[in-house]
């Protein structure tokens, strides 16, 4: 990127700063030559995730630097041989040694420039209002990518908290259920997200095609969705949209190799409930709390993945129509009809308690684990391939659960095409889409009729 041009990752915080800071026994520690007054001196520094600290075991205090979207680059000097360049806000931190390592570790937290130099891009897979997603090779070694194109030019000042909010949460993530960011790229005119290629789409594509799952495979899809969850929640994130369309498949057909994918509404957890959207998420899936303005927590995403599984099991949502208004009143009430449906007794019971419309009775994510439903299908799915193939599980039509005479896709048909005119994925990083309404309920809108409650494109 040029020098005359600002960066979108231009942060006013300082770069270098001194604190009392724990020095984990993990964490990367290792001695490199830092310039000084023209000389290099021996230091030992030490990463831990996005700080780098410059670690004097003699001092109470520990000086680092935030390294959170400094640019890097590996550099070279005649005499030290490689090393690492940082430069955020103006300052400038470099050090020389044995850096591939450390670049690597890196990377992930800091902006890259010449994505160019390092990539081939193969093909376009997916287009939304904000970014398009191109099918990307590494030219170093072959290997495929997927990488989340962001044009600057038509990004506006309001959508900049909302992206770099995204990538900051994604960067968080490292666990194999959960879409994480490998490396982020910025040049003058397009910001690169550079993601692991998932060769098996999207759940929904799947769930088109085959209908319904039996017990056993919603169970083997539901379980990995509750531990990306429980990780997503252990570092203070709710997630806010959890749907078929941000499940993705790994490889095609194998549904226990699942990712959650699409951090475009999460956010940290906060108790004041004043995140940077309030109301969002999409109609059919939501909690119903969310809905009706109240103080929401983690179990809007218990509530949502509950919908999943019904989902699952049925073909359809449990409050899916042929109206668009009337799937969001039905989903504000948060009613749902079991009675109908000849589940088994663990199926209903964990239904019942991931979809109770009153968050306090709502099960937490740990009791769901430890629901009987759970328990039966862990025993059942440790005693079989390590990898469950579509193909390899009973559909719902093959099981004793009622199912319609016709695909509930076909029942469904006119209520999915009207959701499509303001819904954009062709991919698995399709950009992120909120609920977009004023901060009233739902039902008591002007002429009694429901406000704008569309999924749109977010403003990033």
């Amino acid at each position: 990127m040029s020098q005359d041009k600002k960066s979108f990752f231009d942060f006013t915080s300082p770069f270098d700063l001194e604190r009392q800071i724990e020095i984990f026994h993990k964490s990367h520690k290792d001695q490199f030559f830092v310039p000084k007054n023209d000389k290099f001196k021996m230091k030992t520094l030490v990463l831990q995730r996005n700080y780098l600290i410059k670690y004097n075991e003699k001092s109470t205090t520990q000086k680092y630097f935030n390294i959170t979207n400094a640019l890097i680059e590996i550099v070279s000097h005649p005499k030290m041989g490689l090393g690492i360049s940082l430069t955020k806000n103006g300052g400038n931190f470099t050090f020389y040694g044995i850096v591939e390592q450390w670049f690597i570790y890196m990377k992930k937290w800091c902006i890259q420039s010449n994505f160019s130099k390092e990539y081939n891009i193969i093909i376009m897979i997916g287009k939304g209002s904000f970014a398009k997603v191109f099918k990307i090779q590494r030219i170093s070694d072959r290997k495929e990518f997927a990488v989340k194109v962001f044009d600057k030019s038509i990004l506006k000042s309001q959508d900049r908290p909302a992206l770099l909010k995204e990538i900051e949460l994604l960067r968080l993530m490292n666990h194999k259920n959960v879409v994480t960011i490998q490396e982020t790229y910025e040049n003058d005119q397009y910001i690169y997200l550079v993601q692991e290629l998932y060769q098996g789409g999207e759940l929904h594509k799947e769930l088109k095609r085959s209908r319904t799952f039996s017990e056993r495979g919603a169970f083997i899809i539901v379980q990995q969705v509750i531990e990306a969850l429980i990780y997503v929640h252990s570092h203070g994130i709710i997630h806010r949209d959890i749907k078929p369309e941000n499940i993705i498949l790994r490889e095609e057909g194998i549904i226990d190799q699942i990712v959650l994918a699409d951090f475009g509404l999460a956010d940290y957890y906060r108790k004041d409930c004043k995140y940077m959207f309030t109301r969002c998420g999409t109609p059919g899936y939501v909690a119903p709390e969310l809905l009706q303005d109240k103080i929401y927590d983690h179990k809007v995403d218990v509530y949502s993945c509950g919908v999943l599984l019904y989902y699952l099991l049925v073909g359809k949502g449990p409050f899916d129509s042929n109206n668009y208004d009337l799937t969001v009143k039905a989903n504000f009430n948060g009613q749902v009809d079991l009675t109908k449906f000849n589940f088994t007794n663990e199926c209903l019971e964990l239904l019942r308690g991931m979809l109770d419309p009153n968050p306090q009775n709502r099960l937490t994510l740990e009791q769901v684990k430890k629901s009987q439903f759970f328990k039966r299908h862990n025993f059942t799915y440790n005693q079989v391939s390590s990898q469950t193939s579509l193909g390899s599980i009973n559909y719902q039509s093959d099981s004793q659960i009622q199912s319609p005479q016709q695909s509930p896709y076909q029942d469904n048909r006119n209520f999915n095409e009207q959701k499509s005119r303001f819904v954009q994925y062709n991919s698995p990083l399709h950009s992120p889409m909120r609920l977009n309404s004023p901060n009233l309920s739902p039902l008591t809108g002007p002429q009694h009729k429901s406000p704008n409650l569309q999924r749109v494109p977010i403003q990033i």
